[in-house]
């Protein structure tokens, strides 16, 4: 992370059975029963399996298709209420592929920050995307309430390793 622009000492990282773990640990941690998630739409799966275990609410913001899977901000604002607890952002997008736009990305971290909500950023695609490397979300606000997830299992081709962390 230090060397992608995000410095962070060794005791902010937790090493886990995988992103799905660390997906599991954050939203356990952060979100109550009845408490509300905002997902992208579409979303990887296991977000809306853990969510429903928690007993909380999944609200499904928003991605256009007309504007490669962007975001819709508007609607993802007008979703947030008093029981909204954490923003999940998975980018590079499973399933979509989508690449947040910049402009996107800091928008999300506004939003975030005024509602004082915390984003789980599911990172794991980062390391392959076409065009290089993706910036981590963190790189944009270091003092944002951001927690990166990502795993060996796909930049470092080790999918068996059910290795992964949370920063």
């Amino acid at each position: 992370y230090a060397s992608k622009g995000v410095p962070i000492s060794p005791d902010r990282v937790l090493i886990t059975t995988g992103t799905s773990e660390g997906i599991e640990l954050a939203l356990s941690a952060l979100v109550d029963e009845g408490d509300e998630v905002l997902v992208p739409l579409p979303t990887y799966p296991l977000y809306t399996a853990i969510i429903a275990k928690i007993g909380a609410h999944a609200r499904y913001y928003r991605t256009d298709v007309q504007r490669d899977w962007q975001p819709d901000i508007d609607h993802l604002r007008s979703l947030v209420t008093p029981r909204t607890r954490v923003l999940v952002t998975i980018d590079p997008n499973n399933p979509t592929g989508a690449i947040y736009s910049t402009t996107a990305r800091r928008a999300m971290l506004e939003i975030a920050d005024e509602h004082g909500l915390t984003i789980l950023a599911d990172e794991v695609y980062g390391d392959l995307a076409f065009d290089g490397p993706l910036p981590l979300l963190s790189t944009l606000d270091r003092d944002a309430a951001v927690i990166s997830l990502s795993s060996l299992s796909k930049a470092y081709l080790a999918p068996g390793w059910r290795t992964g962390w949370l920063v």
